[in-house]
């Protein structure tokens, strides 16, 4: 499995990245509203902030798995996906997002 891999399989199988992205869309807008209008940035730019500060959750999360995993992204996606479920990771990632906050 790969990051994009893990990232598809984290969408359709949880509501963290519904979560995360509302969060830190809420936030970057926040953030937005305090530049000089001049400096602002377009909703386009925020949600593609927001896209890569999502990306980066999903990278330490692949790291993190992969070395609990004992895998690598060529290792069959079952073998993941039957640590996710054993270890429910997805539930504790899900419960970290709704307690996430920005500073």
């Amino acid at each position: 499995m790969n990051e994009e891999q893990l990232q598809q399989y984290v969408a359709d199988n949880s509501q963290v990245e519904t979560i995360f992205m509302g969060k830190a869309t809420d936030y970057l807008n926040g953030k937005n509203k305090k530049r000089q209008p001049a400096k602002r940035w377009n909703e386009a730019m925020i949600q593609r902030q927001a896209e890569k500060m999502y990306a980066q959750v999903v990278e330490d999360l692949y790291n993190k798995l992969h070395t609990q995993v004992k895998a690598n992204r060529f290792t069959p996606a079952e073998k993941w996906i039957k640590f996710i479920n054993e270890n429910e990771v997805l539930d504790g990632l899900e419960e970290s997002m709704i307690e996430l906050e920005f500073e």
